[in-house]
């Protein structure tokens, strides 16, 4: 398992990082909240801005799917960071 990891963003979001899969062509879904706010349907791009800082600071790039999706407030990039 991989170890927990804070990472601050502007904006006062919050960004649950993925673990790292533990094989090859193992995708690890990776949650974006917008702190206690929870995002609306029409703020992806804003999501996912701050799924590519998290996956950007990994030296991975985050990527995004049709399967994406909005899920209790969060956004769900089902692919992780690569």
């Amino acid at each position: 398992m991989a170890t927990a990891m804070t990472l601050a963003l502007a904006a006062s979001a919050c960004v649950q990082p993925a673990p790292r899969a533990a094989g090859p062509g193992v995708a690890v879904p990776l949650r974006v909240t917008n702190g206690d706010q929870p995002f609306a349907f029409d703020q992806g791009a804003l999501a996912r801005k701050q799924g590519e800082a998290l996956c950007g600071a990994q030296g991975l790039a985050l990527r995004t799917s049709i399967y994406d999706r909005i899920d209790a407030g969060a956004w769900v990039f089902v692919e992780g960071c690569a």
